[in-house]
This record gives C-alpha cells, sequence and structure tokens, in this order.
C-alpha cells in the first residue's frame, strides 16, 4: 500500500475543508424555500384582506398563480442542490414541521377566541396569518447566519 505524503494529507484535508463548506452553502438555500413559503403566506393574508368578499375572480386567479408559483421555485431550489448537510436538512425539516403546528395553534386560537368568525373583517384573518408565518421569518433568518 502506498504512503500518503504530508503535503497529499493537507491537499486532501484542505479539499474536504472546502466540500463541506460548499454544502454549508447549499443549506443557506433552504431560507430561499423558506421566504417563499413565508411570501406566499402573507400574499394570501393580503390579498384575503382586502378582498374579503372574493368576488372578484382576479384574487382567485392572483392566489392560484402565487400558490402554483411559490411551489414551482421551491421545488426548483430543492432539485438544483447536489447536497445538504444532515443540520440544515434536520433543521429545515423540523421548521415546516413547526410552521404547521403553529399555524394550527393560530387558527385554534383564533376560532375558539372568536377572533375568526362571521361578524368580523377579514383583517382578522389577515392577522392571524402574519403571525402564522412568524415561524418561517425566524428560521429563514437563522440559516442565513450560519456559515
Amino acid at each position: 500500500m502506498d504512503e500518503v505524503t504530508p503535503q497529499e494529507a493537507r491537499a486532501a484535508l484542505g479539499d474536504a475543508k472546502e466540500r463541506a463548506a460548499q454544502v454549508r452553502q447549499t443549506d443557506t438555500q433552504f431560507r430561499v424555500i423558506l421566504l417563499v413559503l413565508a411570501g406566499v403566506d402573507l400574499t394570501a393574508a393580503l390579498l384575503i384582506g382586502l378582498f374579503p368578499e372574493g368576488r372578484s375572480p382576479l384574487v382567485g386567479i392572483t392566489l392560484l398563480v402565487v400558490f402554483v408559483g411559490g411551489l414551482t421555485v421551491g421545488v426548483i431550489v430543492l432539485l438544483r442542490a447536489r447536497a445538504y448537510s444532515r443540520r440544515g436538512l434536520v433543521f429545515f425539516t423540523w421548521t415546516c414541521a413547526g410552521f404547521t403546528w403553529w399555524n394550527a395553534a393560530v387558527i385554534g386560537v383564533s376560532v375558539t377566541t372568536g377572533w375568526w368568525g362571521p361578524h368580523q373583517s377579514a383583517t382578522h384573518f389577515s392577522a392571524s396569518a402574519i403571525i402564522a408565518a412568524i415561524p418561517l421569518l425566524v428560521a429563514a433568518w437563522l440559516v442565513g447566519r450560519w456559515r
């Protein structure tokens, strides 16, 4: 078996560090996906708050375009990356799960307290949707901070 020279070992370690940095950089693509999800949520909140009756077909079409566009961008960003670190993938997964639970809690509290109801304005829905987006925005901020 061939012996590895100290220079070859240093070069291999340098290459491994460079590859690890590239994977961590790829993890920041989760930030883009989280911001897209938050953007979809906030856009829906804005549109429903501004047009609560839903009488405008343009609002429905706009919501559909926002949802499909957000899904498309998210899938494209996920497919572009070659590798993710375990830390990044676990963080992203837990963030999505946390958003789901937080969103369910916000909806539950909104309905139970009467914040949402037929007698309330659509801005109540918008406020709840904005509060529900908080975990996505915080997670996107955190992902952007690690390197």
